[in-house]
């Protein structure tokens, strides 16, 4: 599956820290191969008690994209989490290898969705990200127009520049920044669910994360255009599902 050498790490880096909250429990692994035969999925799924449930998930594949002439070869690694307590807003983060007319990009972006938004969890990721992206001379803030071009949307709305996060463009080739702003995620993310992961919340703000999630749904898996390109691509449907279906989800 993945080989390159960065996504392995933050792979490795993703999969011990949610293993480290979680004792006891391990990742369930699902494979499968494109219905194309010209990639292949791997997703870890992991159930919990901080996490109801997270998956990094991989994807490596030579395909041709809709109005090229030319192969793209793709190396994909995602992380998804879904907290238990609605206090910890959940991530939801894609880092990308693109190859293609002799050219290595890295395009991908992460936001994190507070349902119970914290001022100071926004400052501290904002913090994180803006200090990395003011090393490399880039703007941040840059949500929701960096999302609403990446998702081709006119406006933002839920999924798309919704929380705090970051998109590096199909453009992107500056591998350093690329990896320094995935660490500033990770360790922005985790401080937060360090944070708020034993605070005591209402059964109101449980039920404001069941009404976030089932809009989650809907944006994923009707307006998506990525989940709709990825099936055209022959990636099987069962897994977005898996990666990215909340574990619990009412309408």
């Amino acid at each position: 599956m993945l080989q390159n050498q960065t996504l392995l790490a933050l792979k490795k880096e993703f999969s011990d820290k949610l293993l480290h909250y979680e004792p006891g429990h391990d990742f369930k692994q699902h494979k499968w191969e494109f219905s194309t035969h010209s990639g292949r999925v791997s997703v870890q799924s992991l159930r919990g008690t901080i996490f109801e449930k997270a998956c990094v998930s991989e994807i490596t594949a030579t395909v041709t994209l809709p109005k090229r002439n030319y192969e793209t070869s793709i190396q994909w690694l995602g992380v998804q989490i879904f907290p238990s307590n609605p206090l910890v807003p959940m991530l939801t983060a894609v880092f990308e290898q693109v190859q293609e007319q002799g050219e290595l990009r890295c395009p991908g972006f992460f936001d994190v969705f507070p349902v119970v938004s914290y001022q100071e969890d926004r400052l501290d990721l904002h913090k994180h990200i803006g200090a990395v992206s003011k090393k490399y001379g880039r703007t941040y803030p840059d949500l929701p127009e960096s999302y609403m071009k990446m998702y081709q949307v006119s406006e933002p709305g839920m999924g798309v520049g919704y929380g705090i996060g970051l998109a590096l463009s199909g453009q992107e080739t500056n591998q350093d920044f690329y990896f320094e702003a995935a660490r500033a995620i990770f360790t922005g993310y985790f401080q937060i669910v360090d944070r708020r992961k034993d605070t005591a919340f209402t059964q109101q703000q449980a039920a404001e994360m069941q009404t976030y999630r089932s809009e989650m749904v809907k944006f994923v898996f009707m307006e998506n255009r990525f989940f709709k390109g990825g099936v055209q691509l022959g990636v099987p449907a069962e897994s977005f599902i898996i990666h990215m279906l909340p574990p619990t989800v009412r309408f």
